[in-house]
């Protein structure tokens, strides 16, 4: 069965087996490539082990997929399975290995891209503590482990998205999100509101989105109490990295009853 599991992710990924008895994290949670047909390329991934004790590991990949409403959980499926992956290009050794006490273990991985890449392509090497797993009181297994994500995203990627469908009701500016290129699109959207003099009165971020390609999402600014009767303008801007924006201006009038109405919106 598939199950939908959310990374947790605090500075560096650690992870807690039982009562803190084993504990192991990665130096580097995310790794991000952009490359060429035919390129390859070889790095090492660190795990500390931080307690008394070793500890053995062993370590796999899966594929991954963001999974509606696109807030960062993720699908997590087997290896050459999902749409995009990357685990035909990846090697990595050792596979199964101890890490001596307070010690740590460095891993060597390749990645070897065909000679055509289009897009980008994902997954997940995850390391988990080899052996019997911890049962809770039921008996039910848990699972603990820690992974690095694989970014692997072809240099000439189109990194192409849209705000769309923007309405304002009870006091929120609404819209969805839409990614139109070819890889994963996380966008960090700010956004300011100016009256008609040109003086800013608010100012924000919307909360993270994660979508692959040709997914929609949703999204919502609270405007601020006690926003005075007028005239002004929302500036959004999404920022997709790489020096792609997205930017959305969209006109609106408070009345004096309180009433809301967008005027013109353009990009």
């Amino acid at each position: 069965m598939i199950k939908r599991i959310t990374l947790l992710t605090i500075g560096l990924l650690c992870v807690f087996v039982g009562t803190a008895k084993a504990q192991f994290f990665i130096e580097e949670g995310k790794v991000v490539l952009a490359v060429s047909g035919g390129e390859r390329v070889s790095k090492t991934l660190t795990i500390h082990n931080t307690t008394t004790e070793s500890l053995d590991l062993k370590a796999y990949w899966e594929d991954f997929q963001y999974q509606a409403p696109y807030d960062g959980a993720k699908l997590f499926l087997a290896a050459g399975t999902a749409t995009g992956s990357a685990s035909q290009w990846i090697s990595y050794a050792p596979q199964e290995f101890t890490i001596p006490a307070f010690g740590q273990k460095k891993l060597e991985y390749m990645v070897t891209v065909p000679p055509k890449i289009e897009g980008g392509h994902y997954g997940v090497l995850f390391f988990e503590k080899a052996g019997d797993p911890v049962r809770d009181a039921t008996g039910v297994k848990i699972v603990s482990r820690v992974g690095c994500l694989f970014f692997i995203e072809a240099k000439d990627k189109k990194k192409i998205a849209s705000l769309q469908d923007i309405k304002i009701s009870s006091s929120i500016v609404s819209g969805t999100f839409e990614n139109k290129g070819n890889v994963v699109s996380i966008p960090q959207i700010t956004y300011y509101i100016m009256d008609d003099q040109g003086v800013a009165v608010d100012r924000g971020e919307i909360k993270k989105l994660y979508l692959p390609p040709e997914a929609i999402a949703p999204w919502e600014i609270p405007l601020i109490s006690g926003l005075t009767a007028g005239h002004y303008t929302m500036v959004i801007n999404a920022d997709l990295e790489d020096g792609d924006v997205v930017v959305k201006e969209v006109d609106f009038v408070k009345d004096a009853k309180g009433t809301l109405t967008i005027g013109n919106v353009r990009d």
